[in-house]
């Protein structure tokens, strides 16, 4: 029969939050279909550092990923100023991962477990009926349009967010993104003739704004030999490309100087930014950088997206159990999402926008005087918040060496942090509460953009 769902769920891209939920799903017993354009040896094939925390792992109730999938074990993170003559050091459990490898590691556990998947097709559009997503057109490889039927659509297709981009616009889930809550990042992997990387378990943050405006630039080491280097620069700032700068600006590091061969190169657009106001919507959920669940200080997106495709795959469950797969059916996403990690994210986005102003001289002089220190840094990247033991250490600091703007920006920063943190914490337990919850957040984040100044 016409329009009655064969799947459970449709799963829209298996990139890292695509197959995180479809082997979910397929371990909960549901008929699941995914679909991704890619072929399996190119899966994951979206452009990153490959980074990934320990502890995203576990948060996402994964099993302990086999060697076969890892490049490296990272130990720790060094953060470099501008000049490079001051670096912090941050101790951690990670890895740098093998993208295809990873991705096709889970979804072939998902295959059997009952999944289904369908390789080089292309999602066209959603199918939408009765006032809610159904289902999806997708074309294969051969050219033969299809229409897929299915209780609820995922959609996981990254920063195309090709189902979402034609949602109707009156639906809360349809959100816009502003190019400046965006970076574009390119990536070269690397390989050296005859140099042995120091310290290869520890990669490499550099933050600079001439070399990278808004954003950073990368040393990920995968062996002693080969390392996954590159940058991200904000978006819409009319900034040059992140390729130019890498080839006019980065290739003069001395770390780049040495004798060495491109292996891949590759570029994207990431989303960095807090969460979508509501992942949610009739029929349909959206999760990943689709979702714009990114951390939005380093755009790392994997681990967001992991613990996303995890609450989505459990409100599917609570939605079946209901017998339906309305907004108000699959919110346990938002609130799940928004109360753990959410909130955080918001946070970090607030402290962004702060960095995104400050000139290499602010950043040199912060780091410098260890306004936030090593310990600190690595709290407020777990927590969204700084201490505030940090900020006293800050304003005795700033006021010793009279730099009395950075000071109150500084403060404010803190202050905005922790307030919209809470705002996030008090997410709406329904869609009815959505609307009034969205413009406080709006109207919190132009009264703090107003007091930090251009």
């Amino acid at each position: 029969m016409k329009n009655e769902p064969r799947y459970d769920v449709i799963v829209a891209g298996l990139g890292p939050a695509g197959s995180v939920a479809l082997w979910h799903l397929a371990r909960m017993g549901f008929r699941v279909l995914g679909i991704e354009r890619n072929r399996p040896e190119k899966l994951w094939s979206k452009p990153c550092g490959d980074a990934l925390g320990a502890h995203h792992i576990t948060e996402s109730h994964l099993p302990e990923p086999p060697s076969s999938v890892l490049k490296n074990r990272v130990t720790a993170i060094d953060i470099y100023s501008p000049s490079e003559e001051v670096r912090y050091r941050v101790h951690g459990k990670g890895y740098i991962i093998d993208r295809t490898a990873f991705g096709r590691w889970l979804v072939e556990d998902a295959l059997n477990r009952g999944a289904e998947v369908l390789y080089e097709t292309s999602i066209l559009e959603p199918i939408i009926s009765g006032g809610k997503v159904i289902g999806v057109k997708a074309k294969s490889k051969d050219g033969r349009v299809v229409e897929l039927y299915a209780s609820l659509v995922i959609e996981a297709t990254g920063f195309s967010r090709v189902i979402r981009r034609r949602l109707p616009r009156d639906w809360p889930i349809y959100e816009d993104i502003d190019p400046r809550d965006t970076n574009i990042a390119y990536r070269e992997i690397i390989e050296y003739e005859d140099y042995e990387i120091e310290e290869p378990n520890v990669i490499r943050i550099y933050l600079n704004q001439e070399i990278a405006p808004g954003g950073y630039w990368w040393f990920f080491p995968e062996t002693s030999h080969r390392s996954n280097v590159g940058l991200g620069v904000q978006g819409g700032m009319g900034y040059p490309s992140p390729m130019q700068i890498y080839r006019e600006k980065l290739v003069e590091h001395s770390l780049l100087r040495l004798k060495h061969r491109v292996i891949t190169a590759a570029g994207a657009p990431l989303p960095t930014r807090r969460p979508s106001n509501t992942m949610v919507g009739p029929g349909v959920v959206v999760i990943g950088d689709a979702g714009y669940t990114v951390n939005p200080i380093h755009g790392g997106g994997m681990g967001y997206g992991f613990r996303a495709a995890y609450y989505a795959a459990k409100a599917f469950e609570e939605a079946y159990n209901k017998g339906r797969f309305d907004e108000e059916a699959l919110w346990s996403l938002n609130t799940s999402y928004m109360r753990s990690i959410g909130a955080k994210q918001a946070s970090l986005d607030v402290f962004r926008r702060f960095l995104q102003r400050l000139g290499n001289d602010d950043i040199e002089f912060g780091m410098k005087h260890k306004l936030i220190p090593e310990t600190d840094v690595l709290y407020a990247s777990e927590t969204g918040e700084l201490k505030l033991s940090v900020i006293e250490k800050a304003m005795i600091v700033l006021r010793g060496l009279r730099r009395p703007t950075l000071l109150a920006k500084l403060k404010t920063v803190a202050d905005y942090m922790k307030k919209i943190k809470e705002l996030y914490m008090r997410y709406p337990e329904n869609p009815s509460g959505l609307k009034q919850w969205v413009r406080e957040v709006e109207n919190l984040l132009k009264e703090y953009e107003a007091r930090l100044g251009s």
